[in-house]
């Protein structure tokens, strides 16, 4: 399948199953370069990209972070519930 990201024809090799995935990335990239376009217009293509990089990867971060919190305070969480089914015994 190929996708286009600022004028660029990219191939890529995906299942057929994430294929909705891709368009729906695409699309949204789509979207994010129109608006900062429309924001920033004497920016080149370049900086765009590096922009929408580093807006894509923050909130890759953000949500690995959460996601991890989250696995922690779910392991809290079971071990708090494992002693007082313990103690009930």
């Amino acid at each position: 399948m190929r996708i286009k990201i600022v004028g660029m024809s990219i191939p890529l090799t995906v299942d057929f199953a994430e294929q909705d995935h891709v368009r729906e990335t695409e699309s949204r990239i789509a979207e994010l370069y129109a608006n900062w376009r429309n924001m920033f217009p004497t920016k080149s293509d370049e900086e765009l990209l590096a922009m929408m990089t580093y807006q894509y990867a923050s909130y890759y971060l953000a949500l690995t972070r959460r996601s991890e919190q989250t696995a922690r305070e779910l392991l809290d969480f079971e071990k708090t519930l494992d002693r007082v089914l313990i103690d009930t015994r």
